[in-house]
């Protein structure tokens, strides 16, 4: 028998000992030969190889005729941690999960070996490097990695490790509110440090990322370099016309009123509740105080207010000190046309990247960018089944409108004016030629309110007509149609003279 080398020979001689269950130990180990005997004392099985003169052969030279005499062993020194990761790397690559008792299974049917729960870390280690490669290799990678990125996303902004995609760009500006929210979540790697994300609103209320940049932490300077190019690639010249939504953090909310002087800024509304709870506990000033961010006019707000001072005076004084433009939707502007008030759309995001989160940093830009490329895709096939002019999510939202609507009764007034009375005695005032109504609910949102609805149906009109055109199927069509395209593996990519970083 021969072999290309004496590593393959042990290798060989490692398998045979696993496969018939036998303690084999390698009793002349060197670059040019290899002598293995059994353990068992009374078992007289040997192999010896070495190499040929030519040094490019290594062969067996001699062995025992007669096979192990020894007992099977259900322990052997070969099933360790590396040999595991080797056996199984196609079974951690397909499911990365894949726990102690599922492998140990698997171990016991090949080999008739337990593995400790130790051993089961390390090679589950060994193969996530085996897979992913080693932390130095992924980042000796970087520039290689943003090359070929953008040169498959021609018009794609990746300075080190922020990236804004062509299509995710050309898609929000093309199809997308006028509204960016802003978070920034932990990884959980060997290196540590913080994913920025900014994510818009598509035409049917779910989430639509826009860019994102791995960072060393979460702080101001950060936030603000993050902040300058996403200005910069969003075109937003004039900061009026932009909202943002962000958790109250210090560092973030100084770089928005640095950069973004004119803009409006929303304040998560559940962060803001939790902080309202370590001083002020209870079901009703929780119900109280969402009901005031969810009054939609000044006097509602005022009424709500009041409401709470009547419960608890410091509860009161604690919200009065808040800036009512960043968490109530009374005092919303309405051109972004949502009145969202929690940073969902953040949160979405950083739930469906969960599995991303502790890979090594190349593993975990493309575990982002294939979600993205594959989600756009997906998207692009979801608008083949709508059945409406507006989303499946808007649909239901305005099948409840419609639900409500039943408790409205309108008075024509003239032109296209009507006088609505709902059945709590509260009345507001309609025109459906500036799309307004005194709730403001339909200024906020731009689908018609219940009170609207009911003029829609009194005059038998189409109600799509009345919707902001941020809904329709040509807004999610224009969101979703940039392609972001795939890139070629690592051995593809142009190498670059750049310092590794």
């Amino acid at each position: 028998m021969i072999f290309a080398s004496g590593n393959v020979f042990k290798r060989a001689i490692r398998a045979h000992a696993v496969k018939h269950r036998c303690e084999v130990k390698f009793a002349k180990n060197n670059p040019n030969r290899v002598r293995a005997v059994c353990k068992a004392p009374n078992c007289k099985w040997f192999v010896f190889a070495s190499w040929l003169d030519d040094k490019k052969t290594f062969k067996v030279k001699s062995m025992s005729d007669e096979e192990h005499t020894c007992a099977m062993s259900f322990k052997n020194s070969f099933v360790n941690s590396k040999m595991m990761a080797e056996k199984y790397v196609n079974q951690f690559r397909a499911n990365p999960d894949w726990n102690f008792e599922g492998m140990n299974q698997q171990l016991r049917t090949d080999t008739n070996v337990d593995a400790s729960l130790w051993q089961y870390y390390r090679a589950r280690r060994k193969a996530k490097v085996m897979i992913e490669g080693t932390i130095r290799e992924q980042y000796s990678k970087l520039w290689e990695y943003c090359g070929e990125l953008k040169k498959m996303n021609p018009g794609s902004i990746v300075k080190m490790l922020y990236v804004c995609l062509e299509a995710l760009k050309c898609g929000w500006k093309a199809g997308c509110r006028p509204i960016v929210g802003l978070d920034g979540c932990f990884i959980k790697g060997h290196h540590r440090g913080q994913l920025l994300t900014a994510i818009g609103v598509d035409p049917n209320n779910q989430m639509y990322p826009i860019a994102y940049a791995l960072v060393k932490s979460e702080c101001g300077e950060t936030w603000r370099w993050f902040l300058e190019l996403l200005g910069q690639d969003l075109g937003i010249n004039h900061s009026h016309g932009i909202s943002w939504v962000t958790d109250k953090q210090k560092g973030l909310i100084d770089a928005i009123a640095e950069l973004f002087p004119e803009s409006e800024h929303r304040h998560c509304v559940k962060h803001l509740h939790n902080n309202f709870t370590v001083q002020h506990k209870g079901l009703m000033l929780k119900q109280l105080m969402w009901a005031a961010a969810k009054s939609t006019t000044s006097q509602s707000f005022e009424q709500q207010m009041n409401v709470i001072r009547g419960e608890n005076q410091a509860a009161y004084q604690w919200l009065t000190e808040k800036d009512p433009t960043n968490w109530t939707r009374a005092h919303m502007k309405e051109f972004p046309k949502c009145d969202m008030l929690c940073n969902n759309m953040c949160e979405a995001f950083n739930s469906a990247i969960v599995q991303a989160r502790d890979k090594p940093v190349i593993t975990l830009m493309e575990m982002v960018r294939n979600y993205l490329m594959s989600r756009m895709a997906k998207k692009r096939e979801e608008l083949k089944k709508w059945n409406h002019p507006i989303g499946p999510k808007m649909m239901r939202y305005l099948e409840k409108v419609k639900l409500a609507s039943s408790c409205c009764n309108p008075r024509f007034c003239g032109g296209k004016s009507y006088q609505v009375r709902c059945f709590d005695s509260e009345q507001y005032v309609v025109d459906l030629e500036t799309h307004t109504c005194a709730c403001r609910k339909w200024q906020l949102i731009g689908i018609s309110c219940m009170h609207a609805f009911s003029c829609i149906n009194l005059m038998n009109l189409d109600v799509y007509d009345f919707v902001h055109p941020f809904y329709k199927k040509e807004a999610y069509l224009a969101a979703y149609s940039p392609i972001i395209h795939g890139i070629n593996g690592p051995n593809m990519w142009a190498k670059t003279k750049n310092r590794p970083v």
